[in-house]
């Protein structure tokens, strides 16, 4: 429940995001209802309380909404579909994929889920004070000026870090697992981070939220996880179930 408040928040913080430029909004009703029941059907699936049959309901959705924009015959129909539909990829399935981690074996277990979120903060506490203290080379000056080179590497440094130590103090996880967990956040964290800069200079902003007074957004605090979750997620999937 608490990361589908965060889901929900970050979609309506995208959609917000499209307030500061001249067009119409997104379909806001219809994109936040949807992307409410998209997550509702991951965290129902993912602990066998209803079929993974149910995921069909989700085209059945969004052809309602494309019908509905036929009706309207408004003239921004595109704009309005694409950034309701980007906000429920960009926001919604990776905040949604969090209900996987606790049940990747099989049981219920909190410490893949607990292990991600360390391995991710140890990344930005790494990248924060080596880019704080050492860093001299702009890592992409064009979309976020502080970060460098130097904060990438100590942030990577740290993830590898945590992820073996988290090795050594639970055997939850292969050292494989954990490793490739570190590499997903030192690399997808990174690109996540640096894509949600990017948004944030598109629209002229410069938090995509104000809901933690001092940290931003949502989208400010989970842009890493949006997409090294995935990338983890589909590693483990594939690399044990096929």
């Amino acid at each position: 429940m608490l990361f589908l408040f965060f889901a929900a928040v970050g979609l309506y913080e995208v959609y917000d995001l499209l307030q500061h430029q001249q067009s119409n909004a997104p379909r806001w009703f219809k994109g936040m209802s949807v992307g409410v029941v998209l997550y509702m059907l991951v965290f129902l699936v993912q602990t066998d309380t209803i079929p993974p049959v149910w995921f069909w309901i989700l085209p059945l959705l969004v052809a309602v909404i494309f019908v509905a924009e036929l009706i309207k015959l408004d003239h921004f129909t595109l704009t309005n579909l694409a950034i309701t539909i980007f906000g429920w990829i960009y926001v919604v399935l990776p905040l949604s994929l969090v209900n996987v981690l606790p049940t990747l074996q099989g049981t219920y277990d909190p410490i893949p889920l607990i292990g991600f979120f360390l391995v991710l903060w140890a990344n930005d506490t790494g990248a924060y004070f080596t880019g704080k203290y050492l860093g001299k080379r702009k890592l992409y000056p064009e979309v976020s000026p502080n970060k460098t080179w130097e904060g990438l590497l100590g942030g990577s440094i740290a993830s590898f870090a945590s992820a073996v130590a988290l090795h050594r103090l639970t055997h939850t996880l292969e050292l494989r697992d954990w490793l490739v967990m570190a590499s997903a956040v030192a690399i997808f964290g990174n690109l996540g981070d640096l894509f949600e800069s990017h948004l944030k200079r598109n629209f002229g902003v410069k938090d995509s939220g104000q809901i933690m007074p001092g940290h931003g957004g949502v989208l400010d605090r989970f842009d890493g996880l949006f997409l090294a979750l995935p990338v983890f997620l589909a590693y483990y999937k594939i690399y044990y179930f096929l």
